[in-house]
């Protein structure tokens, strides 16, 4: 049995560290990010968010259906936020800023830090869209390819 704590577990302590002006870290989980951010050892950092957040920010958000995300704002909607994963093809939607624990300030993957204000950065999110094309027709061919060995 694991000993990792859920991001429910976690939302206080989190918060605790955000609302002291410090920056928060955690370990992600999931797929949801790919190809920024992959399951398990790749981390995030989390700062206080300001009064709102902008299209593009990547924010740690419970939905309005009481879901904990991690996710890129690509939409504001009625005073809330409509979020999608870069990995994702559905959306979710969170109801407003008291319903954002943190808005990431850095990620760390595979152990090298990716400040949301550094020029890579920048150039992923402009171009993540045909990235993550090609992440996925990469995937496609390898498991072609392993079906086709398989045989």
């Amino acid at each position: 049995m694991s000993d990792k704590k859920s991001l429910r577990e976690l939302e206080p302590e989190l918060r605790a560290v955000i609302n002291a002006g410090k920056v928060a870290e955690f370990e992600t989980h999931g797929f949801s990010m790919i190809p920024l951010l992959h399951d398990g050892g790749d981390r995030v950092r989390l700062v206080k968010p300001g009064e709102k957040l902008a299209v593009g920010d990547v924010a740690l958000c419970v939905t309005d259906t009481g879901k904990y995300v991690l996710h890129r704002v690509i939409a504001l909607k009625d005073g809330g936020y409509v979020l999608k994963g870069d990995n994702c093809m559905g959306t979710e939607f969170c109801k407003g800023i008291d319903d954002v624990i943190g808005v990431a300030c850095a990620f760390i993957r595979r152990g090298r830090i990716i400040k949301t204000d550094s020029l890579s950065y920048s150039l992923y999110c402009r171009y993540r869209k045909p990235l993550l094309r090609l992440w996925q027709l990469f995937w496609r061919i390898a498991d072609k390819l392993v079906a086709l060995k398989s045989k």
